[in-house]
């Protein structure tokens, strides 16, 4: 026992030579496991996709015409709500403030100084 560990301290850069080695198979075989790993959810995920979805059809009746036209007025207004809100002031003064910041110099541009 004693010659072994003399051994290894005399010849200390093989011991690190061979630990380095080892745990590098260490780290090839984890890295392998995590690919197959991988794969299998891949080919589970898939054959999940591929199933094939049943979808419940409801009978047609007068109440989903009722529904479908209420949705066609409620987008109606959602599309007038749109209209008005990119409409721009009508004050002479709040126009100028704003076309002021638009066609001016960029804010990059001007000093940001304290006073």
């Amino acid at each position: 026992m004693m010659m072994l560990i003399d051994w290894l301290f005399d010849n200390i850069f093989v011991v690190f030579i061979l630990g380095a080695f080892i745990s590098w198979i260490g780290k090839r075989i984890k890295a392998l496991e995590e690919t197959v790993e991988q794969e299998q959810q891949q080919e589970q995920q898939q054959e999940q996709q591929s199933a094939p979805v049943l979808i419940e059809v409801e009978p047609r009746t007068r109440r989903t015409v009722k529904q479908k036209q209420e949705q066609i007025v409620v987008s109606q207004r959602t599309v007038k709500r749109q209209t008005k809100a990119k409409q721009l002031p009508t004050h002479p003064l709040v126009q100028g403030v704003i076309f002021s910041e638009v066609l001016g110099p960029p804010r990059a541009k001007r000093p940001f100084g304290r006073k």
